[in-house]
């Protein structure tokens, strides 16, 4: 399986890449928006082609292609799970085959996500990726704050417990990631990736331990008594999967094996603010005025429609404008199809990936993954959910922004009838 990056790449990128596949005979893909880049360009902003149009351009260039996409379950904010969840509805609608879940240790949140596409009764199968995990990899991550990965102080300090037996603990970590795997086949999981197995051996003793294993845990519950042994201290605590006050989508879910804090069950429903919805509300309005119809919209139409060369010294005049007007506003860069209809007026510029679909699987506690903001998928959940457009976020895939056209004005085209095209998708139901 090809796994393709959009980080630092454009749509060009991929259509060579999909090319390339063609003529080698390879028909399986996994599409990725990528982590951020380790060595950022100088001067230049790096720019990512997010995987959800990635997605339906590819389905569209060559339909048989079996496409996998990712989503990340561990997430333990409102906001941040439920903008992943929501985010997948748009992978499906845009053409994904199955979805991999990113590596966890929170049998909860594998049970969360298998329960949402059951709820949304998506034709989507699921595999999960599983990591045969010991102390030293788990220290690696934490320093080097691997993207979308949580491994709690408790976890770790468990990992360091059986680090000091005499096989280092090779033992209690594969009877993990064996239960694992039969956990996730509980859940109906299709399949399972494996990560960090490097020789056949081990994989042969993995495969005897599922076989074992699964003959004894046939059922949850059983299941659940062999998980909570093996996430439990040798003095008979258990481990915590997740961080303190942690989000679940029910409030009664069942699959923490380990109590969560009371505070955990009692977090507040999240909800925009009086500004974020002061400023939603007076920007759909200025748009409605200014571009959706009326008098005004009429004259600005009248006096910019015969404007039809990107980047020319007309053009170039109308983009300062637009920049001296949105960049204070929202922070606008002049993309050259403007997309804040269909952000709940949150720029996708301000993200420092610029996806306007939704989520990459680096935040963490609402933070993006660049740790310097607020991750603006955060806000556009919110916003959403008060304003009732949720379904915004599930349904509407926002097309990538073509390289040529960045650095020229929107507003010609659109009124041209040429502005950005947003397509609802519909989901490919298990009973279609």
């Amino acid at each position: 399986m090809v796994h393709w990056s959009g980080k630092g790449r454009e749509q060009e990128d991929l259509q060579r890449s999909v090319a390339r596949m063609a003529d080698m005979g390879l028909d399986n893909m996994l599409v990725l928006t990528g982590d951020k880049l380790k060595e950022p360009s100088q001067g230049v902003r790096d720019r990512y082609l997010e995987s959800v149009p990635a997605v339906s351009l590819v389905k569209c260039w060559r339909p048989e292609t079996l496409v996998a996409v990712a989503i990340n379950p561990f997430k333990y904010r409102e906001e941040d799970a439920m903008a992943q969840y929501l985010k997948l509805g748009k992978k499906v609608g845009a053409g994904a085959d199955f979805a991999i879940a990113q590596v966890g240790f929170d049998h909860a949140k594998h049970e969360e996500l298998a329960e949402w596409v059951e709820h949304r009764n998506f034709a989507l199968p699921l595999v999960a990726n599983l990591m045969l995990l010991r102390a030293r990899s788990a220290r690696f991550m934490r320093k080097h704050q691997l993207a979308g990965v949580t491994v709690t102080d408790s976890f770790l300090e468990l990992l360091e417990v059986e680090e000091k037996l005499p096989d280092q603990g090779a033992q209690r970590s594969m009877r993990r990631l064996a239960l694992q795997i039969c956990g996730l086949k509980l859940l109906g999981y299709a399949g399972v990736q494996l990560t960090g197995m490097h020789a056949p051996v081990q994989l042969q003793r993995l495969d005897d331990q599922v076989s074992e294993l699964g003959e004894l845990c046939r059922d949850a519950s059983v299941w659940r008594q062999a998980w909570q042994e093996c996430m439990s201290f040798p003095q008979g605590a258990s481990v915590a999967v997740a961080p303190r006050n942690a989000w679940y989508r029910a409030a009664s879910f069942s699959a923490p094996v380990s109590p969560l804090p009371v505070a955990a069950r009692a977090l507040p429903p999240a909800h925009a603010s009086a500004m974020e919805r002061f400023r939603y509300r007076a920007l759909a309005a200025t748009h409605a005025a200014l571009f959706a119809g009326g008098p005004v919209a009429w004259l600005l139409g009248r006096a910019l429609v015969s404007i039809r060369q990107r980047h020319g010294k007309p053009d170039n005049a109308v983009r300062s404008f637009e920049w001296l007007v949105k960049h204070p506003l929202v922070g606008c860069e002049t993309c050259g199809m403007c997309r804040l209809e269909a952000t709940q007026y949150v720029c996708p510029e301000t993200c420092p990936k610029g996806l306007a679909n939704g989520p990459c699987g680096g935040t963490s506690e609402n933070l993006c993954e660049f740790r310097d903001r607020e991750c603006i998928h955060s806000a556009k959940y919110r916003i959403a959910k008060d304003e009732g457009v949720l379904e915004q976020l599930e349904t509407w895939l926002v097309p990538a922004v073509p390289a040529k056209i960045r650095g020229s004005s929107s507003y010609p085209p659109h009124f041209r009838g040429k502005g950005v095209q947003i397509r609802v998708v519909r989901f490919h139901r298990k009973n279609d």
